[in-house]
């Protein structure tokens, strides 16, 4: 019933505002003028009525009520002197852009669009034959940079997803309506326009001003102001630039989906088929210990392929265990790589294999993104443990022993050629360790899925990945002799892995990263625990993403709000973390956030197509929420 009154007496209010209009058209007189622009002051005074008991944005209303009162007075001016006029209505343009502003803060969405109106607006002010502006050029030089800049924060607004929709279409229909109405107007008064200008110009002009009055009840029902910039501007529209380029290029990107293998034996049948004659077994002393590379040994015995082993990585493994490990692969002769263990064991591998092919580089010199190029040696990842998705990325994770500063050299070559998804190899895993591997899986697939370089496939991925997990997890972690569930976590890291690898990760793992190297903390206990917090710190940003996964993951129902279906997500990783006995907070010194901080931000900035930019200030404060 509200919904049909709403609708009718808008409609009336539109139909009497053209009414006045099309009088005004007719006999051009003042006070006509002064009716007619009183209209849609009514218009939002009565809008204001519906949105007295709404939520959605406080400001917003207000900024535009107050920006209509001096469109009101400009038009009225506009007729005695013109530049008084047209100072009043960018003034009033200039609180319709703070109006904006309540909805969504100032980023790339709206500069990119601000400037290129403001060029094409310049080229026509400064190249269009007919205008004739007289002295009046700066004057109007000064209005179109202030009408560029709202249509422009109007069109970050349509560009924002997280926005409710109406919202989106009304405000960058009024502005452009407001726009199209000023062109009209200066080729009216400067470039000769007959009456037929006079008349698209009133007819914008009222169409923008009803529309822009509708936002003050369409804008209360729109949830809520995402949140303030946690970066400079400048350094965003880099971030977001450079985020940009990658995300474009993903399509033509040489990524390497590492083949299948279902067990050791047939891996190394396929070895001996290759000509290989010994493979270098790169492993910790861990996994030695509980047995795990006794099933390639024998497998590789058994096909006459020889083998050497390093077995000294350690959790976060260090340049010092890649640089031995390739130098037992020069001195022992050997033509291929097994990495036998979790993410540490592949980590160093693949920093070795960068090592074995090009042994001049320093690993400082390869650290970042496409450092490395080459062909690796032929390259089988075997997993152990169901989480680090290690046996299908581009990346390895790399401390150095000295500084120990935590790095990661990203290079499509690094990817291994074939994983071995053998359920049996990860039968022994302790609890603790599943439980945190898991969670590491499932970061990935989350960190995946609320970026903003997500592609069909990784959306694919990541949710095939959680909807996996939230049933097979709890059933590993309880029973770690579940066969069933193994070989289904298994699957969930690889979808995971190769989800991150394409659409990359975000500030979780930055941080997790910092810690690993500060402290040793291992990767997906520090995963784990950060991943609710960043997702509360995330906020609004992520929510609509968020909520899309916990849909179709069945975290949450199919038909909750993206507000409650987020939450739920959140709940569910707190949950997940309580049942297998993760802890909440971790061990962090506060004399080192600094530090840490700053370690995340030169990682994460500007690679990774977080939902919500942070500089090393707004880092700080993850480390807080994290600290016992």
């Amino acid at each position: 019933m509200k919904n049909k009154i709403y609708f009718a007496v808008n409609a009336l209010l539109f139909a009497v505002m053209a009414a006045v209009t099309v009088l005004y058209t007719i006999y051009g007189t003042v006070p006509l003028k002064a009716v007619a622009s009183a209209m849609f002051l009514v218009c939002s005074a009565v809008n204001l009525v519906f949105a007295v008991k709404k939520g959605g944005y406080p400001a917003y209303k207000w900024l535009v009520i107050a920006g209509q009162v001096l469109a009101f007075a400009g038009d009225v001016a506009i007729c005695y002197n013109f530049i008084a006029g047209m100072a009043l209505f960018g003034a009033g343009h200039i609180l319709f852009i703070a109006a904006f502003c309540t909805v969504n803060c100032i980023g790339w969405r709206d500069i990119l669009p601000a400037a290129v109106l403001l060029a094409g607006s310049f080229c026509m002010l400064f190249l269009y034959p007919a205008y004739d502006f007289g002295g009046m050029l700066p004057y109007v030089a000064v209005y179109a940079v202030v009408i560029c800049l709202m249509l422009g924060k109007a069109c970050g607004i349509a560009a924002d997803g997280t926005i409710n929709a109406r919202l989106r279409v009304l405000c960058v229909s009024g502005a452009a309506a407001f726009f199209i109405s000023d062109f009209f107007l200066t080729i009216t008064k400067f470039a000769g326009g007959g009456r037929v200008f006079t008349i698209l110009c009133l007819a914008f002009y009222y169409l923008s001003q009803y529309i822009l009055s509708l936002t003050v009840s369409v804008s209360a029902q729109s949830g809520e102001r995402r949140q303030r910039p946690q970066m400079n501007v400048l350094k965003r529209l880099y971030c977001r630039a450079y985020q940009f380029v990658f995300k474009i290029i993903i399509p033509l990107l040489p990524y390497r989906q590492p083949t299948p293998i279902e067990n050791c034996g047939k891996a190394a049948e396929m070895l001996k088929s290759k000509g290989k004659k010994r493979a270098l077994i790169v492993t910790d002393k861990g996994i030695c210990a509980c047995g795990l590379t006794k099933p390639v040994e024998s497998a590789l015995s058994g096909c006459g392929v020889a083998y050497s082993i390093y077995s000294d990585t350690v959790v976060n493994p260090t340049t010092a265990n890649a640089e031995a490990a390739a130098a037992m692969y020069n001195s022992d002769g050997c033509d291929c790589i097994i990495a036998v263990g979790g993410g540490s064991a592949m980590d160093c591998a693949k920093a070795a294999g960068a090592r074995i092919i090009k042994p001049k580089k320093s690993f400082a010199k390869m650290k970042g993104v496409l450092k490395v190029f080459g062909k690796l040696p032929l390259f089988i990842a075997v997993p152990t443990t169901a989480g680090t998705g290690s046996e299908t990325t581009i990346a390895a994770v790399i401390t150095d022993d000295k500084t120990r500063d935590k790095f990661t050299i990203i290079s499509f070559c690094l990817a291994p050629h074939y994983a071995i998804l053998d359920p049996e190899m990860t039968v022994g895993l302790p609890k603790g360790m599943t439980a945190t591997t898991g969670m590491d899986a499932l970061t990935h697939a989350v960190e995946a899925y609320i970026g903003g370089s997500t592609t069909r496939l990784t959306r694919r991925l990541s949710v095939e990945a959680v909807s996996i997990i939230r049933y097979q997890l709890l059933r590993a972690y309880n029973d770690g002799t579940d066969r069933k569930a193994r070989e289904r976590m298994q699957y969930a890291a690889y979808c995971a892995g190769l989800a991150f690898t394409i659409s990359y990760v975000g500030y979780v793992h930055a941080v997790a990263h910092s810690l690993g190297g500060k402290y040793n903390t291992p990767h997906g206990l520090a995963n784990a625990v950060i991943l609710p917090y960043a997702l509360k710190r995330y906020g609004i940003n992520a929510q609509k993403r968020l909520a899309s996964l916990a849909r179709k993951s069945g975290v949450a129902q199919p038909d909750a709000p993206d507000k409650v279906a987020a939450q739920e997500f959140i709940s569910f990783v707190e949950d997940m973390n309580r049942a297998m006995d993760i802890p909440e907070k971790l061990s962090v010194q506060e004399a080192d956030i600094e530090g840490l901080a700053a370690h995340a931000d030169k990682e994460a900035n500007p690679l990774y197509p977080v939902p919500v930019l942070m500089d090393k200030k707004a880092l700080k404060a993850m480390y807080y929420d994290i600290m016992e």
